[in-house]
C-alpha cells in the first residue's frame, strides 16, 4: 500500500494485483526478480477493519473505508475506483489514533459527499481482513515498483475466504513496468489477473459468500472525454467483466460463463469502434486471442441454450420417456466434457498470458501514444460517437429492409450487427445528456433488443437442429427432440413478423444523439 500520509489528499494508487495459488507461495516468494530486492524482505501484519451501513451505502457507491493496523500505527484509509479503471484508483490515507474512523478527514474525499447525518449515524464494522505481507523493494525497466505477498483471510461473523496474491504497486516510473515484472514472474509461477479487491470480496462475504455471475457494470462516458480516454474506460470495463466471471464459470455455472462470453462480444465490439484510435501494431495478435478465448467457451455456451430451450421441457413433458430420458444423460455428458474443455482453456497459460497481454495492451498500448492515430484518439468522444452511431444505424436500416429474404448467416450477422449498436448505445449514454435524448435512446434500444431477440430465436432455430444431429444422434431419443422441435420451426413465421416489426419501429425513431 502507499505510505500513510498526516493529511488527506488525492493521489492515485496505480497497482497491478495477481492471484496465485497456496501451494506456489514458496516459488514466488524466493523468485529471482523478488530476490533482487533493494532491501531485505519486511514482514507486516496487517489487520484491516471495513466500515459501512447495514444497507452498504458506500459499498453500492464505489467508496470503501477502512482503518488499518500494523505495529500499534492506525492508518485511516477512503478508497474509490476511477471510472472503469483495473489499475489505477483514488486513495485518501490518514494515520489516526486508533481503530475508529475519523470522518472529519474525509473533507475533499469520495466519502465526503456520502456522509449524511443517517450514514454518519449507521456506520459500523462489516468485516476484516487478517493479512501477513511480504514486502520487496525493486527496480525493473527503469522503475520503481513494491511487490507485496499477501497471505491471509477476509472474514464476516459468520464465513471467511481466504488470501493470497502479489500486489505490483508503482512508486516511481511507467506503468509498463508493471506489467512487464509480472510476465516476467509468470514464466515460472502461474499468475492470474485479479479484478476484485479485498474490499468486493469481503462485500460478497457479506450477501452469502457464493460465487456469483457478474454483469456489466454502468459506465460514465462524459463528453469531456477523448476518444482515447474513453476507449480505454469501456475496454477496462469489458475486461472486468470477463476476469469477474472466470471462478463461477470454473465452478459449472451457466450464467457466469454467459457474462463471460457478453464481456468479450462487448470488448470485441468496443475495439471495433474505436479501431481508427486503437490501431497499432499489437492489434491483430489481440484480436486473434479475444477470437480464440470466445471460441473455447461457444460449445459450453451453445449446449447450455439447447439444454434450457429444448431439452428440459422436452423431458418435463416426457418424464417417463426412457428415449428422451437417455438422450438427456447422454447429452448432459457431452455438455460436461464441453465445459471441462473450456475450463481447461479458462485455466491454461495462454489465457492467463492474453489476459495480461490484453490489461498491458489497454492502459499502456502503442494505440495510446502513436503518431498516426492522435487524430482519432483525441477526437472528442461525442463527436466519435455521432460517427459510429450513425454507421452502424444506417447499415443495419439497409440490411434489415430485406430481412426475410435473408439467409441464416446473413440473419445472423444482422443480429451481430445490432449487438454492436446496442452495445455502442449503452457506452454513449452519457455523452449524449439531455431528456430529450434518454427518451428516444429508451425507445432506440428497446427496438434493437426486440430485433436481437427475434433474429436470435430465428438463428436458435437452425442451431437448435445441428445440435441434435451432432449431440443426440440418430434413433428414437433424435426422433422425440425433432418433434419437439419442429413446433418452434412452425413459428418461424411470427418470429419472422415479430423481426420487421421490430426493425420497422426501430427504422422510425430518430437519431437519440441528434435531439
Amino acid at each position: 500500500m502507499v505510505a500513510a500520509r498526516e493529511s488527506a489528499r488525492q493521489p492515485s494508487e496505480i497497482e497491478l494485483k495477481l492471484e496465485f495459488a497456496p501451494a506456489d507461495f514458496g516459488r514466488i516468494a524466493n523468485h529471482k526478480e523478488l530476490q533482487r530486492s533493494l532491501a531485505p524482505p519486511e514482514e507486516r501484519e496487517l489487520v484491516s477493519i471495513y466500515f459501512d451501513t447495514p444497507d452498504s451505502a458506500l459499498h453500492q457507491a464505489g467508496v470503501y473505508l477502512r482503518v488499518r493496523e500494523s505495529g500499534g500505527r492506525y492508518v485511516q484509509t477512503i478508497k474509490a475506483a476511477k471510472n472503469g479503471d483495473l489499475i489505477e484508483r483514488h486513495e485518501w490515507e490518514r494515520v489516526v489514533a486508533g481503530p475508529t474512523p475519523v470522518l472529519d478527514a474525509a473533507k475533499g474525499t469520495a466519502l465526503e459527499p456520502l456522509l449524511t447525518d443517517t450514514v454518519k449515524e449507521q456506520l459500523q464494522p462489516v468485516f476484516e481482513t487478517r493479512i501477513r505481507r511480504t514486502l520487496y523493494r525493486l527496480e525493473h525497466d527503469g522503475a520503481e515498483i513494491e511487490a507485496a505477498i499477501d497471505r491471509g483471510e477476509i472474514s464476516t461473523r459468520t464465513q471467511a475466504c481466504p488470501v493470497c496474491e502479489l500486489e505490483l504497486e508503482l512508486k516511481g516510473g511507467e506503468p509498463k513496468a508493471l506489467f512487464r515484472l509480472a510476465r516476467v514472474l509468470a514464466e515460472d509461477v502461474p499468475l492470474r489477473v485479479e479484478v476484485k479487491t479485498k474490499a468486493e470480496r469481503g462485500f460478497e462475504l457479506l450477501r452469502d459468500g457464493r460465487l456469483k455471475p457478474e454483469r456489466a457494470r454502468e459506465l460514465s462516458i462524459v463528453p469531456e472525454m477523448t476518444a482515447g480516454e474513453a476507449f480505454r474506460a469501456i475496454a477496462l470495463s469489458c475486461l472486468r467483466q470477463v476476469i469477474a466471471n472466470e471462478p463461477a464459470m470454473c465452478n459449472g455455472q451457466a450464467a457466469a460463463l454467459h457474462q463471460m462470453r457478453i464481456g468479450l462480444r462487448r470488448l470485441r465490439a468496443a475495439i471495433a469502434i474505436f479501431a481508427g484510435a486503437v490501431r497499432d501494431e499489437e492489434l491483430d495478435e489481440i484480436k486473434g486471442e479475444l477470437r480464440w478465448i470466445t471460441q473455447q467457451l461457444g460449445p459450453a455456451r451453445d449446449l447450455d441454450v439447447f439444454a434450457a430451450d429444448v431439452l428440459a421441457p422436452l423431458k418435463e413433458r416426457h418424464p417417463a420417456d426412457q428415449a428422451i430420458g437417455a438422450a438427456h444423460a447422454e447429452f448432459e455428458a457431452k455438455r460436461a466434457a464441453a465445459y471441462a474443455t473450456a475450463i481447461g482453456a479458462i485455466k491454461s497459460a495462454r489465457f492467463c498470458g492474453a489476459i495480461l497481454d490484453l490489461a498491458e495492451w489497454i492502459e499502456t498500448g502503442a494505440w495510446s501514444s502513436a503518431a498516426d492515430t492522435a487524430s482519432s484518439r483525441d477526437r472528442p468522444v461525442a463527436e466519435h460517437a455521432k460517427a459510429k452511431l450513425a454507421e452502424l444505424r444506417k447499415r443495419i436500416k439497409r440490411q434489415g429492409a430485406g430481412l426475410r429474404q435473408l439467409s441464416v448467416p446473413k440473419r445472423h450477422h444482422l443480429r451481430i450487427r445490432a449487438k454492436r449498436l446496442r452495445y455502442a448505445t449503452e457506452f454513449f449514454a452519457a455523452a449524449f445528456p439531455g431528456a430529450a435524448s434518454a427518451q428516444r435512446r429508451t425507445e432506440f434500444l428497446s427496438a434493437l433488443k426486440d430485433l436481437q431477440d427475434e433474429l436470435g430465436a430465428l438463428n436458435d432455430l437452425a442451431t437448435h437442429r445441428n445440435l441434435i444431429a451432432e449431440h443426440i444422434g440418430e434413433g428414437g431419443a433424435e426422433d422425440a427432440a425433432g418433434s419437439h422441435l419442429a413446433p418452434r420451426e412452425e413459428h418461424a413465421e411470427r418470429l419472422l413478423l415479430a423481426a420487421e416489426g421490430a426493425y420497422a419501429r426501430f427504422a422510425g425513431i430518430s437519431a437519440f444523439w441528434k435531439a
